[in-house]
């Protein structure tokens, strides 16, 4: 069976993270099937040794740099996007958090007698609106919920919906060597060391608040290390070459650090909680990701703080707060049970959907009823 994974990405990792810890996880699972990864996100290339084989369509962030028209670019990028869709001619279609993609361009191929999966991720009030979404869902087998049942509130229209399967968080895998180790490969030598993060590196909204956070952990005798993502394109000016970190994956260096500043992204919190690494997170807004939320919901679990707002003043009260022991040391331990990763979870989930594939056959395809020759009128 062939599996294409599409992911499409802006300021952050989001979808694509979720997509490749799926992709890896179902050729874990099953070698047998073909997976092709499309994206069109600016990142990589992927870390991984099991990364899947990927076709790249450079996205609007890079078509505004390199002076291409809107008219250019969407009239040469969704043809490449429909026809490397339509030669791989996927038995599954899995998607993330923009059901038809961010300009449409998926929009055409939802006609096409294709399975099809739907990664969901918690948004802000309102942007999932039923008029809007639910038609756009519809050609839709699976929607995987990226989160644990009771973590979230889905839209009232979607609470019963048929489709819905919960996974559990979705992200990179964990460490795989002790703390000592991660911390001699390293070089530490400070009593506390810090990871810095503020997602994949696309945001440039990021620049003054990294500034103020370096300085006040400088301040205050803290090992700074700055995980600028792989969207960031040069070190930033506000950090020294020995405190840039620009590793890709994240997840399996955390163990390494006693503390963590970090932005409110799913990958950054998802990976934070998990690593039960006291942290200082600061939200920014987002068009559909309520970072605030998830802020906050990380701080009620016991292992964050967060601040009102992105102020100097603000920033330099969490951080006393964050370095005054004001949450205990987890080690790796956030209470949260992991007997399946949601990566393997949603992995075994599209695999029975692909079971289905042969026993239940898809809705026939139609043309749309005739309509009168206005000419011949």
């Amino acid at each position: 069976m062939r599996i294409l994974f599409y992911a499409t990405n802006g300021l952050g990792l989001g979808h694509v993270t979720r997509l490749l810890a799926i992709s890896r996880a179902i050729r874990k699972e099953n070698s047998s099937h073909e997976i092709l990864f499309l994206s069109r996100c600016e990142a990589g290339p992927y870390p991984h040794e099991d990364a899947p084989f990927t076709i790249r369509i450079p996205g609007t962030s890079r078509a505004r740099l390199s002076g291409i028209s809107p008219k250019s670019y969407y009239q040469t990028s969704h043809p490449l996007l429909w026809q490397t869709v339509s030669s791989f001619d996927p038995h599954l279609l899995v998607t993330d958090t923009f059901p038809e993609g961010p300009e449409g361009e998926l929009a055409p191929i939802m006609k096409w007698p294709i399975r099809k999966a739907f990664v969901y991720r918690d948004s802000r009030p309102g942007s999932f609106r039923e008029g809007e979404a639910r038609p756009r869902l519809a050609p839709y087998q699976m929607i995987l919920v990226a989160h644990d049942p009771d973590a979230i509130d889905l839209p009232s229209w979607l609470e019963k919906d048929p489709r819905v399967r919960f996974t559990g968080p979705i992200s990179e895998d964990g460490p795989t060597e002790p703390r000592e180790n991660l911390r001699k490969r390293l070089g530490m030598k400070e009593d506390k060391a810090a990871i810095v993060t503020f997602g994949g590196g696309g945001d440039p909204e990021t620049d003054e608040v990294l500034r103020v956070v370096v300085r006040g952990l400088r301040d205050r005798h803290v090992g700074v290390f700055v995980a600028t993502g792989p969207l960031a394109r040069k070190m930033p000016d506000s950090i020294t070459a020995r405190e840039w970190f620009p590793a890709w994956p994240l997840a399996p260096w955390l163990p390494a650090f006693d503390l963590a500043v970090a932005s409110g992204g799913y990958n950054t919190v998802t990976e934070l909680g998990n690593a039960g690494l006291p942290s200082l997170l600061i939200p920014f807004e987002r068009d559909l990701d309520d970072q605030f939320k998830r802020v906050r919901e990380a701080e009620r679990a016991g292992w964050a703080i967060s601040v009102s707002s992105r102020k100097e003043s603000e920033i330099e009260k969490g951080l006393d707060r964050l370095l005054n022991d004001a949450i205990p040391f987890k080690g790796g331990k956030n209470g949260r049970p992991k007997s399946c990763s949601g990566a393997e979870r949603a992995a075994a989930l599209l695999l029975e959907l692909m079971e289905n594939v042969r026993s239940t056959p898809l809705q026939k395809v139609s043309y749309p009823p005739e309509t009168p020759n206005v000419l011949a009128l």
